[in-house]
């Protein structure tokens, strides 16, 4: 008689050398014990047909399939140092008092599933797009020397988003930003809050160290379009394994299309992400 699975061997590994999903999951991250959601959804097509009588309910078949991964983890994955010494520089200075603050890089999709398929398909086909944004959020605290820097006009200005204090190398995010959003809280005998969204303008790169090596490149550097065909032959080989219990595992190509990164004080670097599954999935 069969039982259920439990997900103490729960893992999820993309194997192809070489490509920014191997370095994510086998150098960058620390997978946490949400390891994964895997999303699989069919298109829906509603084929009843008029016969001149009367007709209780729908007809309907089941059309392709597609699907996402959703997953979470900390950051960096060797060691698991507290956000307890991070810096935001804006405009050339630091602010002061800093709360939290998170950064969202996402990268667009493309349906390329083909109705010219030598073989029928039973999956939609998708390939990363041309150009991606990233955007985040930062809150802090007021303080009694500096008025709050208000929402940017003109030219977009240089941010630096510091993960720690490293030595002579801090590992960090950084690039110009516009900030066109700024709430301040007010309430009487508290700290006032103020909270400001920002856009990415232009390249995202990132600094590394040994401990805090590349998000998706070993490197560092700008962070660029996702992997999709590694060899040029138009397909999506960049393979990942979804282990949800012994014997039991999705086998996907897939490229990311969502990162964030979410640092507060009193907490570790923590990433969240999605990624596209970009072919034919298997389970077993």
């Amino acid at each position: 008689m069969a039982y259920p699975l439990t997900s103490e061997t729960g893992n999820l590994t993309c194997g192809t050398s070489a490509t920014d999903l191997n370095q994510l999951f086998t150098n960058a991250l620390r997978l946490t014990t949400d390891v994964a959601t895997i999303n699989v959804e069919s298109n829906e097509i509603d084929v009843t047909q008029a016969t001149g009588s009367a007709i209780n309910f729908s007809t309907m078949i089941g059309g392709l399939r597609t699907g996402t991964v959703e997953f979470a983890g900390i950051y960096p994955r060797s060691t698991t140092p507290l956000a307890v010494s991070s810096i935001i520089t804006y405009a050339s200075g630091y602010v002061q008092y800093i709360n939290a603050w998170s950064i969202d890089i996402t990268w667009p999709e493309i349906d390329i599933t083909s109705i010219g398929n030598a073989t029928v398909p039973t999956w939609r086909r998708w390939m990363p797009g041309g150009i991606g944004k990233w955007s985040g959020t930062y809150t802090c605290k007021a303080d009694n020397v500096a008025p709050p820097t208000v929402p940017s006009t003109g030219a977009a200005a240089a941010a630096i988003f510091q993960f720690a204090e490293a030595g002579a190398t801090d590992p960090q995010l950084a690039g110009d930003i516009t900030m066109p959003r700024l709430t301040q809280r007010v309430r009487l005998g508290d700290f006032s809050e103020l909270s400001y969204s920002f856009n990415g303008s232009g390249n995202l790169t990132q600094t590394t160290t040994a401990t805090y090596p590349g998000l998706l490149a070993s490197a560092g550097g700008a962070i660029t379009k996702p992997s999709w065909d590694t060899t040029g032959d138009g397909v999506p080989d960049v393979s990942c394994v979804l282990t949800v219990g012994p014997s039991r595992r999705w086998t996907f190509p897939a490229f990311w299309t969502r990162l964030n990164l979410s640092w507060k004080v009193d907490d570790v670097v923590r990433v969240t992400g999605t990624l596209r599954i970009a072919d034919a999935a298997t389970v077993e």
